[in-house]
């Protein structure tokens, strides 16, 4: 088991779902865990408590990630509190289906801006700290299939932030790995997010050659992995957690 009791670590996006499944599974590895939410500050405060029920404390800090002033002020939040910023995890990301003619202005822009801008501007806040302790760990949630350029019908601009994800990960691990900063991609498949209908889970599972959607344990052994020590050498890698579907 990964000993994460000297590290602390921010998962956007962790007041539910995914998001929160990381934090707590994280702070179950020993790690100080930034929760972080955007509306929802009950929901957040439910992930503080259960992280205290683990025996870490956690930092609840509100933030609009697609804004970089708010993300300046976040990890500002975090260097108060905790002294240092070990490791990030760039999970937030909208998602929305529609074609391209349908697709209204505003829409489009917020999922760039959820799925790409606020992991550049995470990444570009966090880093400062990073090479000061010459060591960091970033993770950005990507997703299967996002390495491969082709029409992807009703989920265009979430696809295309994604891929650009994926440039944007090799990119930073290329300039950052004479600091000690590994920079790394995940990219799940179908996942049960708790936010789906038996009925689309269902729906979902039949696509994949596993006939089951992926959860945050399938998930949580990657992350580990790749903040353990052991894999400094490994950056601007891609590990995609799908149960086989898009291959």
């Amino acid at each position: 088991m990964t000993d994460l009791s000297d590290k602390v670590v921010l998962v956007t996006g962790s007041s539910r779902g995914l998001g929160k499944g990381m934090a707590c599974g994280l702070a179950r590895h020993g790690a100080s865990v930034v929760v972080h939410y955007l509306q929802n500050r009950e929901a957040a405060e439910q992930t503080g408590e259960e992280i205290s029920k683990i025996g870490r404390e956690p930092l609840i800090v509100q933030a609009d990630v697609r804004q970089w002033q708010q993300v300046q002020s976040l990890i500002d939040k975090v260097i108060r509190f905790y002294g240092r910023i070990d490791v990030m995890v760039n999970n937030v990301g909208a998602f929305l289906q529609s074609s391209l003619a349908d697709l209204d202005i505003e829409s489009w822009h917020n999922l760039l801006d959820s799925n790409l801008n606020s992991a550049f501007y995470c990444c570009k806040a966090v880093l400062p700290y990073m090479r000061e302790q010459k060591w960091g760990r970033i993770i950005n949630i990507a997703v299967a299939n996002a390495d491969r350029i082709h029409a992807y019908q009703r989920i265009t601009a979430y696809a295309i932030a994604k891929t650009a994800v994926l440039i944007l990960t090799r990119s930073f691990a290329v300039e950052e790995a004479k600091s000690g900063i590994t920079v790394n991609a995940i990219s799940p498949g179908f996942m049960d997010n708790g936010g789906i209908s038996e009925q689309e889970k269902t729906r979902q599972s039949l696509m994949v050659p596993q006939k089951r959607l992926g959860t945050v344990d399938d998930l949580l052994p990657v992350i580990c992995a790749l903040i353990d020590d052991r894999s400094r050498y490994v950056t601007g890698s891609n590990t995609v957690v799908s149960g086989g579907w898009g291959l």
